[in-house]
């Protein structure tokens, strides 16, 4: 009975084990999403060029307090992925800026997160922009990036989620 028992713990180990080091793997498969600049949106060049589908065009002349000028733009090629984001608001924001920037690439009829990067902000102010890229990007497949804009104003949090087209070069 005991050597019945010893057994099945190490077994039951062996599987821990090999499940963990199997996260170990999916984790390091993602590529680490590096921040370009924190200015102006930029608008991306090149043949491979979308932009977000939630964008919210500039507005800057209207009395109430809210987004404005939200912007998400991806382009692709044989260098990698590169993201212009742009946040704006409507009044001075006391905390303007982006979250959860994600980069997704479309395998097997599903979108896998390529990388991440948890965005910025800035205090203050009525705009933030951000320029993100990953450093690889494979052909014929297709790439999103997707985030959320936000600002405080006036005491209360405004948020938009963005995401790009997918896009391939």
């Amino acid at each position: 009975m005991n050597a019945k028992m010893k057994r099945l713990l190490a077994v039951l180990c062996g599987i821990v084990i090999l499940c963990n080091s199997g996260m170990g793997l999916v984790a390091h498969a993602q590529e680490r999403i590096e921040t370009l600049i924190i200015g102006a949106y930029q608008e991306l060049t090149g043949d491979h060029v979308g932009h977000g589908i939630y964008d919210i065009p500039y507005m800057r002349d209207e009395r109430a307090a809210t987004l404005t000028d939200c912007t998400i733009g991806i382009s692709i090629g044989a260098d990698g992925v590169k993201g212009s984001i742009s946040t704006g608001s409507t009044v001075t924001a006391s905390k303007i800026g982006v979250e959860n920037i994600r980069v997704e690439k479309y395998v097997n009829g599903k979108w896998t997160l390529v990388g991440s990067h948890s965005g910025g902000y800035v205090t203050n102010d009525n705009n933030y922009g951000m320029d993100v890229y990953t450093t690889s990007a494979q052909k014929g497949v297709q790439y999103r990036i997707s985030c959320t804009h936000y600002a405080i104003l006036n005491g209360v949090r405004h948020e938009l989620f963005n995401v790009t087209n997918g896009i391939s070069y």
